[in-house]
């Protein structure tokens, strides 16, 4: 079982949502993050507050087996149930990242997996980045086709809708979208240069 200091989590959230921010995987108030506290408990950004203004405050504690969160506080992400059932799924993971990247949004709109050609990179993420079918945001089905197309991967494309990746905490999970959004970029760069 993962433990983690609710104090240093909610820092760390921080400072990723930044960081994703300013690496461009996602815009404004796009995209969502996650961390295991406990076998019950996950901390999650909340909804519709922009990275740049976010404090360590905002963040939301909400139950991973039934998604109940404290009503007086800021409303969770609606991808909270898509964090939830990843961590009920996958005990090996400690944080989720969710984005709207630009070339993975490429793969996500034509409804293709990633070939992961860079050899460094494959052996980083996998050499296939699976599609899940596609469902509306926040929904259950949307969790079941990510969970499904995910599997025991680092990370998957949803159909129409983004990227996430998971991993032990959040500086692996950002390196693992950071890496899969580089290899999304080399493949299409590949393809108009030919």
């Amino acid at each position: 079982m993962i433990l983690r200091a609710e104090d240093e989590c909610r820092e760390m959230l921080v400072v990723y949502g930044q960081r994703l921010l300013a690496s461009g995987l996602v815009q404004g108030t796009w995209g969502n993050l996650s961390v295991r506290l406990n076998e019950d408990q996950m901390l999650v950004t909340p909804s519709g507050l922009d990275y740049e203004r976010v404090k360590p405050e905002d963040m939301v504690v909400v139950s991973i087996r039934n998604l109940h969160y404290d009503r007086f506080g800021n409303r969770p992400t609606s991808e909270k149930g898509l964090h939830a059932g990843i961590y009920r799924h996958r005990p090996d993971v400690g944080a989720v990242i969710h984005t709207h990247s630009t070339y993975c949004s490429v793969f996500a709109a034509a409804r293709m997996p990633l070939e992961v050609e860079n050899p460094r990179m494959a052996e980083e993420v996998g050499d296939i980045i699976r599609i899940a079918d596609y469902a509306r945001p926040g929904t259950n089905a949307l969790s079941r086709n990510t969970i499904r197309a995910l599997g025991r991967a680092k990370g998957c494309i949803m159909a129409h809708h983004g990227m996430i990746c998971c991993g032990v905490d959040l500086k692996q999970t950002f390196h693992i979208c950071s890496t899969i959004e580089e290899a999304a970029e080399q493949y299409i760069e590949s393809r108009i240069s030919d």
